[in-house]
């Protein structure tokens, strides 16, 4: 029986940011995320991944988020949940941050 509760350790910030998915050797896509917490991220993208494959992605944290500088973060995860396509048949893709490292934003 499900009780509606809230389970997630970390919290949610409703965020529209761009991000660069790599999902495979020489495929890269440009999305941007729906939400994000310091465990994971929820986003969009147009192909099909499975729960459990592992991805990397880049994030640009604008100046208004970090206190004036632009901050660029590479991460490594898991795709945890797949939800199916929407109107535009993209596919809701919420994966964890398994692992990150700040890198010198252009």
């Amino acid at each position: 029986m499900q009780t509606g509760a809230e389970h997630r350790k970390h919290r949610r910030f409703e965020l529209s940011l761009p991000v660069q998915v790599k999902s495979g050797p020489g495929v890269q896509i440009e999305t941007a995320t729906r939400d994000v917490s310091a465990g994971g991220l929820y986003f969009s993208m147009p192909q099909n991944v499975q729960p459990g494959s592992e991805l990397d992605w880049e994030l640009m944290l604008p100046p208004e988020l970090t206190g004036g500088e632009k901050v660029r973060i590479r991460c490594h995860g898991k795709v945890v949940r797949v939800d199916r396509p929407d109107a535009q048949g993209k596919i809701g893709v919420a994966a964890t941050i398994e692992s990150y490292r700040f890198v010198k934003a252009d």
